[in-house]
């Protein structure tokens, strides 16, 4: 079996695979504020969700991506 990624269908990978650190990033930012985590953790949270949102902007060829937290 193989599996190609690249190609015409890269961009949908790659959106795809964003989609899904974007949805882990959501929810470990979710998880830390629950926890109380201090203010720097929570600052790299809301960093990797923002470099997330970049990344599928990037592939959705879109400018914007509205995300709530």
């Amino acid at each position: 079996m193989t599996v190609r990624i690249g190609g015409a269908g890269g961009a949908q990978w790659g959106s795809h695979i964003a989609s899904i650190h974007l949805r882990t990033d959501c929810v470990r930012l979710s998880a830390d504020v629950r926890a109380g985590a201090d203010e720097r953790t929570i600052r790299q949270d809301k960093a990797a969700i923002v470099e997330t949102r970049r990344d599928i902007a990037t592939f959705r060829r879109s400018g914007l991506v509205d995300i709530t937290v």
